[in-house]
């Protein structure tokens, strides 16, 4: 009894580890504010994307962000506006990212950072895109995961007034 005690507690105890790391590291971050209500935060389910992906579209920009929408799997954005700590929570999370992500682009202007970073999976595809912009006034945190072509989001985002994701248009993938 107590043997079979042990192996199911050990087994619960493996796939909650498991469940842990399949899980994005800036999720962490996420977590840690999105109860916090001078925060804007801003989900969006892998079920929703998947809603896009019925919805007929004959323009083609309609079908490219179809195409692109069915890909993804989740976003998540964090955002707090008219604060001092805007540069502090961008090196918290910054911090959070560690050695999992690879930089693409930094950019500095007029006291605002802004950062894109990514995660490849095993077969060398994006499957997560970071996005940290932070300034002395304002600060913000924007996770995209799924089956990510940066050309393709680069031409949806500008069509979509998230701050900074105008900036996509100038990176592409090494």
């Amino acid at each position: 009894m107590k043997r079979s005690l042990l192996l199911l507690t050990a087994i619960f105890l493996s796939l909650q580890l498991y469940a842990q790391q399949g899980s994005s590291v800036i999720e962490r971050f996420f977590q840690k504010y999105e109860n916090d209500r001078s925060f804007t935060v801003i989900t969006i389910t892998p079920k929703m994307f998947s809603m896009f992906g019925k919805f007929d579209a004959n323009d083609p920009d309609a079908k490219t962000f179809m195409r692109v929408v069915q890909k993804l799997k989740g976003l998540r954005i964090l955002s707090k506006e008219t604060t001092k700590e805007g540069p502090r929570l961008y090196h918290e999370a910054a911090a959070f990212l560690g050695n999992d992500f690879e930089e693409l682009m930094t950019v500095r202007d007029k006291g605002n950072d802004l950062k894109f970073l990514v995660k490849e999976n095993a077969k060398g595809n994006i499957n997560e895109l970071v996005m940290l912009v932070g300034g002395p006034t304002q600060f913000l945190a924007l996770s995209l995961v799924g089956d990510i072509d940066l050309n393709e989001i680069s031409r949806i985002a500008a069509n979509i007034d998230i701050q900074g994701m105008d900036n996509l248009k100038n990176v592409r993938k090494k």
